[in-house]
C-alpha cells in the first residue's frame, strides 16, 4: 500500500509540474551556444512501408552521428538536457500526408528515449519524433537509430509528401523527470532545420546531411 500511494503521490506531482511550466510557456530558459556545440555531424533518414498484419505501416528511421566530444559540448555542460531529431510532413494543402504521427511500435538506442507528444504542433506539419531525455550521455564517434511506425492522413497528398527534418535541444522540468511531458526546448537557438522543405526531400525515400562538419563541402541550409 506505501508503494501505491508513493506512486500516486508522485503522479500527481508531475501532474501539477506539467502544468505550471506549460501554461506559462512551452519552451525553457537556455544559454547561447554554437550549432556545433550539440546538432550532429551528419545524419541520415529513411522513410517507407511495411506489411505488418497484412496492411500497409509506414515507418520512419534515423541515424545520427556525432563526430567528437566538441559536437557534444552544450550536453556534456548540462545535466538536464535533451534532444529532438524532428520530422515534419507537409500538410500545408490539407489534402494527405505520408506522415502524420506515431503508431504503435518505436525504439531507439538514444539515453533515455521517449516518443514525443505533438500537442504544440500545427496540423500543417506535424513531428513524428523520438527523442532523447538524458542528451548528457550521448557518445561521439558512434551512430545512433531511431525508428517509430506512424499513421497517415489519406488523399493526394499521401505520396511524395515533403519532409522537412530539424534538431531541437532542450531540457527537462523538473529535472528528475525523464518523461516526454517534461521535455521542453529552449526558447531561443533551440530548432534548426537540417533538411528543410525547399530542399525537395519527400516521403517515401531518404536523404543524408551534413552539419558544420569539416570532412564534407556540405553546410547547413
Amino acid at each position: 500500500m506505501k508503494h501505491k500511494f508513493t506512486s500516486y503521490r508522485m503522479t500527481i506531482f508531475l501532474f501539477f509540474a506539467f502544468t505550471a511550466v506549460t501554461s506559462q510557456s512551452a519552451t525553457v530558459s537556455c544559454n547561447f551556444t554554437p550549432t556545433n556545440s550539440w546538432i550532429p555531424s551528419k545524419g541520415y533518414a529513411w522513410i517507407s512501408e511495411d506489411n505488418v498484419n497484412a496492411s500497409n505501416s509506414h515507418y520512419i528511421q534515423q541515424y545520427l552521428y556525432w563526430r567528437t566530444p566538441g559536437r557534444l559540448a552544450w550536453f556534456a555542460a548540462n545535466p538536464d538536457s535533451t534532444y529532438e531529431p524532428d520530422a515534419f510532413f507537409y500538410n500545408y494543402n490539407n489534402n494527405g500526408t505520408y506522415g502524420n504521427s506515431p503508431l504503435g511500435y518505436w525504439a531507439s538506442d538514444l539515453p533515455s528515449p521517449y516518443v514525443d507528444t505533438q500537442i504544440f504542433d500545427s496540423d500543417n506539419e506535424r513531428a513524428v519524433t523520438i527523442g532523447s531525455a538524458n542528451a548528457r550521455l550521448i557518445q561521439p564517434g558512434r551512430f545512433y537509430s531511431t525508428v517509430t511506425r506512424m499513421n497517415w492522413i489519406s488523399g493526394p497528398g499521401s505520396t511524395n509528401t515533403l519532409v522537412k527534418l530539424s534538431s531541437q535541444r532542450g531540457r527537462r522540468s523538473p529535472s528528475a523527470c525523464y518523461s516526454t511531458l517534461c521535455s521542453f526546448g529552449c526558447s531561443s537557438g533551440n530548432n534548426y532545420r537540417t533538411v528543410p522543405f525547399q530542399s525537395g526531400f519527400t516521403a517515401p525515400g531518404g536523404r543524408v546531411w551534413w552539419w558544420l562538419d569539416p570532412t564534407t563541402t556540405d553546410q547547413p541550409w
